[in-house]
């Protein structure tokens, strides 16, 4: 199966090249303005973990002209109509290419929609044991992008794992996974940095209720200027199984992304959009559920939060010290 890895910073030479479908106009018509695009995935990484296998068979484009444009993910290397990919192969800066050199319509697509393999043994998370992993109605519907005419576009689609993957049941009684699109988001390589940097691992046990084995990560959240105690952890108030045991606090900020910590202190996130963001440390994360308000406090030891403003194609350093 070919690999190719995109860093944040990279300038693609791309070919040109084409698709189409029944409802498609043709991208070759005169008067027709087209541009030339590369779709990659990636990911951040999620606990316990150690694979998070995604097959992927095509990537829907709903235009605002009303017509959807269908991309067919295929393996020419394997001979399959679909790309299987380890998510956690792909990490940080890294990537999977899995469409290259598509010429597609200019203009703003209101959905990009992921269609998955129907075919339940091609998917699955290896932690503890290997567990089925489902994508509900076998897509992920997406939001939306833009496409120029000045300029060739890479597009990642950066999976938070820590966002979109879902226990079914509990560590007692693993049920299988669901990947769902909360946490999946579509970032355009021409505007995106990344951030990293190095917290102090004499901070793991300095936090309430922390201790120096775990549970320490680093969330990322938009925005400047956030009221102290409004810095959350991750939720998904609109998943069906959603409850309100614990009220959230008023004017909350849910995370954009967050990262684990390595036991040397390091943290990466890679392709991010450019603008303002708030940086923020936590040890005693390590039950943060992706759907339930879980409590946990943000930023801990609570002076461990800073402000970055994030440019371009520019890599971004912030330690914790």
């Amino acid at each position: 199966m070919k690999t190719k890895l995109v860093a944040v910073s990279s300038v693609l030479a791309l070919l040109a090249g084409c698709s189409s479908d029944d409802d498609q106009t043709n991208p070759g018509t005169p008067g027709n303005e087209t541009a030339l695009v590369t779709f990659a995935v990636s990911d951040a990484p999620v606990d316990d973990a150690t694979e998070v296998v995604v097959a992927f068979d095509a990537l829907e484009l709903k235009h605002e002209n009303g017509k959807s444009y269908f991309l067919n993910v295929v393996d020419t290397d394997e001979d399959n109509p679909y790309q299987q990919i380890n998510l956690l192969d792909y990490q940080g800066s890294d990537s999977r290419v899995i469409l290259s050199d598509e010429r597609i319509p200019v203009g703003q697509y209101r959905e990009l929609i992921i269609h998955t393999e129907s075919n339940p043994s091609l998917q699955w998370v290896e932690a503890n044991g290997q567990h089925d992993l489902k994508v509900p109605s076998n897509k992920l519907k997406l939001g939306g992008f833009e496409v120029t005419a000045e300029t060739v576009q890479a597009f990642t689609i950066e999976f938070d794992l820590r966002q979109s993957l879902v226990l079914r049941g509990n560590n007692n009684n693993n049920n299988g996974y669901n990947l769902k699109p909360h946490g999946v988001k579509i970032i355009d390589n021409g505007s995106a940095s990344s951030l990293s940097g190095n917290v102090d691992p004499a901070l793991f046990s300095q936090g309430d209720a922390c201790t120096a084995d775990g549970g320490n990560f680093v969330y990322l959240y938009q925005g400047h200027d956030h009221a102290e105690g409004t810095l959350v952890d991750n939720i998904d108030p609109f998943d069906d199984d959603y409850h309100d045991d614990f009220e959230l606090p008023e004017g909350y900020v849910a995370p954009y992304a967050s990262v684990g910590v390595e036991e040397d202190g390091d943290y990466f996130f890679g392709f991010i959009p450019s603008g303002d963001y708030t940086v923020a440390f936590a040890c005693g994360a390590y039950l943060d559920d992706p759907v339930q308000y879980d409590q946990i406090k943000i930023a801990n030891p609570s002076e461990q939060v800073q402000e970055v403003t994030l440019e371009s194609t520019k890599e971004h350093v912030v330690d914790f010290e």
